[in-house]
């Protein structure tokens, strides 16, 4: 339906029944806005060159550095491309538009599967975090318990040591004794 037989249908019908005004006017501005997404769309892909691939420097440029021009006019390195590629690009991920233009119901759905898409990765990354953070654990507490058995070995070693000498008084009471 386009927008010249919406706004007739609008003058047409009767003006005291809201609940059909409503639908009518929600009816209006989902056709538009389906519209001005396809229209957005093909404004962008106009907008966006082809790509051209990275142009490297380093093979052009003499082995000493360019001092004649400044900074800010010398062409950009491969590095520096691919980074403004790469901020473009997920830039334009965030937007979650399709590559094909389609209805309002189509890119409702798209963008519904596309977000499921990203909780399933999401979570997945989550539980093997969760997993490596467990293995760590895991690991520590292994080695207190070797750290745990190892001062309980010494600590009986000591024991069996105090015994086959005798029952010596405490050290601390052995220095109090000679002090005095």
């Amino acid at each position: 339906m386009s927008p010249d037989q919406e706004t007739a249908m609008v003058a047409t019908a009767p003006t005291n029944d809201a609940a059909s005004a409503r639908k009518r006017r929600k009816a209006i501005i989902q056709s538009q806005r389906s519209e001005a997404v396809v229209v957005e769309h093909q404004q962008q892909q106009q907008a966006q060159p082809p790509p051209q691939p990275p142009v490297d420097t380093t093979e052009d440029a003499p082995s000493g550095v360019d001092d004649d021009e400044p900074p800010s006019k010398k062409s950009k390195t491969t590095q520096q491309i691919l980074e403004d590629e790469e901020s473009a690009r997920s830039k334009q991920a965030r937007k979650y538009v399709p590559d094909v233009p389609m209805g309002k119901e189509q890119l409702a759905a798209w963008r519904r599967e596309a977000r499921r898409v990203r909780n399933r990765e999401s979570a997945a990354a989550s539980r093997q975090r969760i997993r490596e953070r467990i293995t760590v654990l895991e690991e520590e507490c292994e080695e207190w318990k070797r750290k745990y058995q190892t001062a309980m070995e010494r600590l009986r070693t000591l024991e069996q040591q105090k015994q086959q000498n005798g029952t010596d008084p405490d050290p601390q009471q052995q220095n109090k004794t000679r002090s005095s």
